[in-house]
């Protein structure tokens, strides 16, 4: 059972109540059949992938010219992309301390519709966590990891 509390605008519990006065039903019987046609409706699949069934590129390297020995690196992971910016050397602000300073992936179709970077990201860590691999990104994460720590 999922415990989160939901706030609805005044137009919003205003029609809720109509309508529980209309057919007699408890308004959370209406917010219960409306949130399960919702998540019927969705054509989401949560099948998380195998590393190994996961197609993984680097496409391009160049160096960051303001951080001596730094390395930008852009690729591909199935339907995403990614960049990370490696440094020379381990740092306190990497993941995990390491040389990796910054990394995004992200999904270019959803940049594309909202030009929006940070609503495409699926992972997103710029010297600190803004967006954490969640467990149907995690497999993608650790596939660029894994990627990454091979050039070095």
């Amino acid at each position: 059972m999922l415990r989160k509390n939901i706030r609805l605008n005044e137009e919003q519990i205003k029609k809720l109540r109509d309508l529980s006065e209309f057919d007699g039903s408890d308004p959370l019987d209406h917010v219960t059949r409306a949130i399960d046609d919702y998540l019927r409706k969705q054509k989401t699949d949560l099948t998380l992938p195998a590393e190994k069934e996961i197609n993984a590129e680097i496409t391009g390297k160049s160096p960051e010219p303001a951080t001596p020995g730094a390395l930008w690196v852009n690729g591909i992971v199935d339907r995403y992309e990614f960049s990370a910016l490696i440094l020379k050397e381990p740092s306190k602000s990497a993941i995990d301390k390491d040389r990796i300073s910054k990394l995004s992936i992200l999904d270019p179709i959803i940049r594309e519709n909202t030009n929006s970077f940070i609503a495409a990201c699926i992972v997103n860590y710029d010297r600190g966590w803004d967006i954490r691999p969640s467990k149907i990104a995690q497999p993608y994460y650790q596939k660029v990891r894994d990627l990454i720590d091979a050039l070095t």
